[in-house]
This record gives C-alpha cells, sequence and structure tokens, in this order.
C-alpha cells in the first residue's frame, strides 16, 4: 500500500469536483485502497488543461494591459 497523505481540504474538493467523485473517495484512490482508472486519470488531464487554458488566457489579458500602460509611460516612473 501507498503511504500517501490526504489532499488538504480546498485542493481536494477541487480536484475531486472535476473527477466527479467525493472527497473521500480521492483519498482512497490518492492512499492507493481504490486504484485510480484510465477514466479517473484522462478526466483529470482533461481538467488539468482546462484550467491551464484559463490561466493562459488571464497571462495574456494581463500582459495587453501591461503593454498599453507602458505605452502611456503610467510605470516608467515606478520602475
Amino acid at each position: 500500500m501507498i503511504n500517501a497523505k490526504p489532499v488538504a481540504a480546498p485542493a481536494a474538493a477541487s480536484i475531486a469536483d472535476e473527477l466527479c467523485i467525493t472527497v473521500r473517495a480521492l483519498n482512497y484512490k490518492i492512499s492507493g485502497e481504490r486504484g485510480a482508472s484510465d477514466a479517473d486519470i484522462r478526466s483529470a488531464a482533461v481538467a488539468l488543461e482546462g484550467r491551464g487554458e484559463h490561466f493562459l488566457a488571464y497571462v495574456c489579458k494581463l500582459r495587453a494591459v501591461l503593454a498599453r500602460l507602458f505605452e502611456h509611460d503610467c510605470l516608467k516612473e515606478a520602475a
């Protein structure tokens, strides 16, 4: 058996929601008491890809805002 610690509550709830399982079931999967299926792993990968795309879109928006601020000399004085 794998000696893995349960996932912290906020992160566990988010991961469990993505996998459509309970936090308790998630902790069983992590501890090795219940196995993770191909579908579980694929579902987690899809969820992480979605989060990555959302994060990348946010970064692009942030870069655009910063570029406009530098263009108008708003941040040059602070640098």
